[in-house]
């Protein structure tokens, strides 16, 4: 077993959110039977156990209270752990021969920020549930995208969720400026979420697609994690700026290659023609007829892709009022 367990860590370091499928697969070629496979910590069940932790990084301000229901409800739904963390700076400049020494100010720190933390997760979540699936977490570091990666790595976390303002003009740059640096640098799949966020489960959801390859990848790992425990509907969205029959064909091609490696009943697909990719996916947003928006950071450089801009989920996420799902193109690779 012991031998199991570390091919199974060096699996997930490599493929942190690898196809259902492959997992499947590897774990047969190990040996485990009945469907069990021992982590030293965790019993992961075949068919059951599809997420690892869910983190949740808030600077506490209410903006900042609809990610944390939402990353609350998922956690719950997907029988997930949940981890709420808290990332401040110690400005260590202001420090003197006469001011109180570094440990001492990093002690208060500490305890007002996990105070604070506390405080307001009762405030938007009531009392503090079962301590096996929840951690509330505060760390220390000037650079909060490093804080939340770290976080990431060491729990192996299989989301990041995050509000998209602070509690002012100052905090919505920086909440801002962070969600923008992790749609690019996050390890795992960010869910942005929006302060007038009201409805926090998810039932529908749309996915932003090119027709390529990695999208496939991308709607199976959606499906199989986060649409299929609960049955939600996902609708495959396709802007063409090519003629209506060039665009049908296209997309007929990539229903056939999808329903071929994907096996999902609640599919569905709307091809929209527009010369301006972000406006039409802004318009259909406003139908409200979607609980989030799911889109690949493709950093794509063919000037043909109507998602060629690099920054286009960038974009969307000043734009849309609705949760945004950001998965980069290389954790399917």
């Amino acid at each position: 077993m012991m031998y199991v367990t570390h091919e199974w860590n060096r699996l997930k370091r490599a493929l942190p959110i690898a196809p259902f499928w492959y997992m499947e697969r590897t774990l047969l070629q190990f040996g485990c039977d009945q469907g069990h496979f021992q982590t030293g910590c965790d019993m992961i069940v075949l068919g059951k156990k599809l997420m690892g932790p869910i983190v949740c990084a808030t600077d506490c301000s209410n903006n900042a209270a609809a990610a944390l229901k939402m990353a609350n409800t998922l956690s719950e739904k997907l029988d997930s752990r949940l981890l709420v963390l808290h990332v401040f700076d110690l400005n260590v400049a202001l420090l003197t021969p006469l001011s109180m020494t570094y440990a001492k100010m990093e002690k208060e720190a500490f305890e007002e920020n996990r105070k604070k933390l506390v405080d307001f997760y009762k405030k938007h979540l009531g009392q503090i549930k079962d301590g096996t699936k929840l951690q509330l977490m505060v760390r220390e570091n000037a650079m909060v995208n490093d804080a939340i990666i770290d976080v990431v790595t060491e729990f192996d976390a299989s989301l990041v969720i995050m509000g998209t303002k602070g509690s002012n003009a100052f905090r919505n740059l920086v909440m801002g400026s962070n969600a923008k640096k992790m749609i690019q640098e996050s390890p795992c799949p960010f869910l942005m979420v929006p302060p007038t966020t009201d409805k926090f489960s998810i039932e529908q959801i749309a996915y932003a697609s090119d027709f390529e390859d990695t999208d496939i990848h991308a709607i199976d790992w959606l499906i199989k994690t986060m649409a299929g425990p609960d049955q939600a509907f996902v609708k495959i969205i396709h802007v063409s700026t090519l003629d209506w029959e060039k665009g049908e064909e296209q997309m007929r091609c990539f229903q056939k290659k999808l329903r071929h490696k994907v096996k999902y009943e609640k599919l569905g697909f709307e091809l929209i023609y527009s010369d301006n990719v972000s406006s039409a996916l802004e318009q259909c947003a406003k139908r409200r007829e979607m609980d989030v928006l799911v889109m690949l950071e493709r950093n794509n450089k063919s000037v043909l892709s109507p998602f060629a801009h690099k920054d286009f989920v960038k974009q969307m996420m000043s734009k849309t009022q609705l949760p945004l799902l950001s998965l980069n193109k290389n954790l399917f690779h």
